[in-house]
């Protein structure tokens, strides 16, 4: 595949930014699912229940579900790098991963989108202890 100059500077960009991004958005879900409860436990917020879920519950399950198209958009666009970086046409290659190693681009590529998916991951495990655990219930 012939690429102009400005498309792998692109792609490189994007795959840069996404690792950010990727970072920043599972580091951030992650705080907020640790410091919402101990904050809305002691002083009492979130105290409206909807169905079996409380208001913690449900507001906990909101964020996390923002969270996770955006995740799925920064797994996406290094993705896509990937293949684009690729020398050969990606689906009539049959050694695509072992070639992904010979330059740095794709590499890169592969790489963040790897990272990305398994913060995806932790994102959503993160929502079985939110849905099955009430954790402002007294003792």
């Amino acid at each position: 595949m012939a690429h102009t100059a400005v498309g792998p500077e692109r792609d490189l960009e994007h795959t840069q930014r996404s690792l950010l991004l990727g970072i920043l958005l599972w580091f951030l879900n992650l705080n907020v699912a640790y410091a919402l409860p101990s904050l809305a436990c002691r002083w009492g917020w979130l105290s409206f229940g909807i169905g079996a879920l409380s208001g913690l519950q449900v507001v906990e399950t909101i964020i996390t579900l923002v969270t996770i198209p955006l995740m799925l958009l920064v797994i996406y666009l290094p993705g896509r790098a990937w293949r684009r970086f690729q020398t050969e046409a990606p689906v009539s290659n049959p050694h695509l991963l072992r070639d992904t190693e010979k330059d740095r681009l794709p590499l890169v590529a592969f790489v963040v989108t790897l990272l990305n998916s398994a913060f995806l991951l932790f994102v959503l495990a993160s929502l079985v202890p939110t849905v099955a655990l009430n954790v402002c219930r007294p003792s």
